[in-house]
């Protein structure tokens, strides 16, 4: 090919930039990390009021409002609330865990029955043989 018969190159270049118009900023809706811990927040408060016995029952509360406003799984509910215990836990605001064990009162260590427990005496039943077989029926075979 010749230079006369080649056509000539196009410009693509952009030299004029298109004018931007910005979009009024719509507000995002809260996650629900947030409003897990929002609801976290909202119980903690509750338990300084003395609402909740133990920290089980705390706990089981939380887990359940949250799966039940949000919607979500029992896994998810217990991801969240342990992401607010940390938070919390972190800004030293609450301290929580397992409650404490029940103490268990010492035993022996021994089973079975007491020392020094005495065996109950014995009642001899006698039962006459001679007399039973007389009372008993003969049955005959019916084969015979």
């Amino acid at each position: 090919m010749n230079q006369a018969t080649q056509t000539p190159a196009t410009d693509t270049t952009v030299t004029a930039t298109p004018a931007v118009v910005a979009a009024p900023a719509v507000p995002k809706a809260p996650s629900k990390k947030s409003l897990a811990l929002a609801i976290f927040q909202a119980k903690l408060t509750e338990r300084g009021q003395g609402l909740f016995a133990s920290n089980k029952e705390f706990r089981a509360a939380v887990l359940s409002t949250i799966e039940a406003d949000l919607g979500v799984s029992t896994a998810s509910a217990a991801t969240m609330y342990n992401a607010a215990k940390k938070d919390a836990e972190t800004a030293g605001t609450v301290t929580l865990g397992r409650d404490p064990k029940k103490v268990k009162v010492a035993g022996t260590g021994k089973r079975g029955r007491p020392a020094g427990s005495k065996n109950a005496p014995k009642v001899a039943v006698a039962v006459e043989p001679a007399a039973e077989a007389a009372a008993a029926p003969v049955v005959a075979d019916a084969a015979a």
